[in-house]
């Protein structure tokens, strides 16, 4: 199994959350590698719990008929579009708010559909 390559941002964040609390900027680097490997542990068992319990996707593709979705840093959508023959990988389509394909979010839910919040757009 791969490692989840969001692993260390969350370790690293973790540590910095750690330590504003003490007004100190530790770096990462400067940290000792069994140190740094605590954080990393954690943040690791951090991520196989959310995945379990749905919060977030998994790292890897579940089968090959899933596509990414993405989300920038500015709250904007995008769908991963998959080509024939694949392309590089890096092919995705901003995904628009569209009046005309909007339905019922509550009819969704009474038919059984589960949303979950992934962030806001401005």
């Amino acid at each position: 199994m791969t490692t989840d390559p969001r692993t260390r941002r969350l370790a690293e964040a973790r540590q910095r959350i750690g330590h504003e609390a003490y007004g100190s900027t530790a770096n990462w680097n400067n940290l000792k590698s069994d140190e740094q490997q605590l954080f990393l542990d954690e943040a690791a068992a951090w991520l196989r719990a959310a995945v379990a319990a749905g919060l977030v996707p998994p790292a890897e593709r579940p089968t090959p008929e899933h596509s990414a979705v993405w989300l920038d840093d500015e709250g904007f959508l995008y769908g991963e579009y998959q080509t024939s023959p694949p392309s590089h990988g890096d092919a995705i389509l901003r995904l628009v708010w569209a009046s005309e394909q909007c339905i019922s979010k509550r009819e969704l839910e009474e038919q059984g559909v589960e949303f979950r919040l992934i962030g806001w757009s401005e």
